[in-house]
């Protein structure tokens, strides 16, 4: 018996629909990767996200104040606090002033306290259009923030970044710090966690930093970092997310990641003469805790203390040991 779909013509026409389709699928993924590629453009480069964070009415800064130092480079968001030897620190990268909120009472009991975001950080608003987002440029800002509020020496605290910063400020100008501090800091010439390395990638830099806005990807990056859970309270997310969402605060952070060449600054940690007081998270996942001890290996006047149960902020997740040490290395700061 012969079956209708079985006749010469049907059988000799199958396998010429099957070369058509075959000819057909590399053109249409041709057009998918085609698709794909310049909706990842658009959205690196076209889209932004929507600055969500500035209908937010920070409750910390309402307690605390805000103030703003006027400079060229920028119009610097700072707090102050108390009386006495000046102690400058400065907002974690990716963060804002909200970073030091535990640290400001317990050293403004001695000191006059400033906690400054730098450019890209924070509530900073930059000025100059062409700033560059690298070494030479942050170590520059924070010069200028200190010259603008008439500080002409003092103790620097960084953590993250901006421990790298301050480092390398006091690397360049050593007659303006007293004394540093250095919280789980960068400053080492190596890599960081894949995260942290892909932000270098064009397009999926871009991409990642837009996309990790929401207050979602806030909280897993806060959990990411910190030990001690339950100091993630919503009104802490709250303010650390608003800035994020920042336009010039979004560009800084892949521009910053791709741009810092800590090099140079690794090579002259056995020439920093300032004291140094190294304070780190044992549970750090972002900057191990054996960097803690090469950065006491090769520093000529530095002071280790490993800090058990505490992750990469421990200023937020541990700050009870944590103002302990600063204050008693910043105690004779003149």
């Amino acid at each position: 018996m012969v079956r209708l779909d079985d006749t010469p013509e049907t059988a000799a026409g199958r396998p010429g629909r099957r070369r058509r389709r075959y000819r057909l699928l590399p053109a249409a993924l041709a057009l998918l990767v085609t698709l794909l590629v310049t909706v990842m453009l658009l959205g690196a480069y076209v889209w932004q996200p929507a600055e969500a964070g500035r209908a937010f009415r920070s409750p910390y800064l309402a307690q605390v104040g805000s103030r703003y130092a006027d400079t060229p480079i920028a119009s610097f968001h700072y707090v102050r606090a108390g009386s006495g030897s000046p102690v400058i620190l400065l907002s974690p990268g990716g963060t804002s002033v909200i970073g030091w909120k535990d640290q400001v009472p317990a050293l403004a009991r001695d000191h006059t306290v400033y906690v400054v975001d730098l450019p890209g950080q924070g509530y900073t608003r930059l000025k100059d259009r062409d700033f560059a987002f690298d070494l030479d440029a942050m170590t520059a800002a924070v010069g200028a923030f200190m010259d603008s509020v008439g500080v002409r020496r003092a103790a620097l605290a960084g953590n993250s970044w901006s421990g790298g910063w301050a480092l390398a400020f006091a690397q360049r100008h050593p007659a303006r710090v007293t004394k540093l501090a250095l919280l789980d800091a960068t400053g080492l010439d190596l890599p960081g966690t894949w995260m942290w390395e892909s932000l270098k990638i064009p397009v999926v830099g871009e991409l990642a930093v837009k996309l990790s806005t929401g207050r979602s990807a806030v909280r897993g990056v806060a959990e990411g970092m910190m030990v001690n859970k339950q100091r993630i309270t919503d009104r802490l997310l709250d303010e650390w997310w608003a800035p994020m969402t920042f336009h010039d605060n979004i560009r800084a952070t892949y521009l910053l990641e791709r741009r810092l060449d800590w090099g140079p600054t690794e090579r002259a940690l056995p020439a920093t003469a300032t004291p140094v007081l190294l304070l780190w998270g044992r549970q750090d996942t972002v900057q191990p805790v054996e960097r803690a001890r090469r950065f006491a290996g090769l520093l000529p006047d530095a002071r280790l203390r490993i800090l058990d149960g505490c992750g990469h902020a421990p200023q937020l997740d541990c700050p009870e040991p944590v103002n302990r040490h600063l204050r008693a290395f910043f105690a004779d700061t003149r």
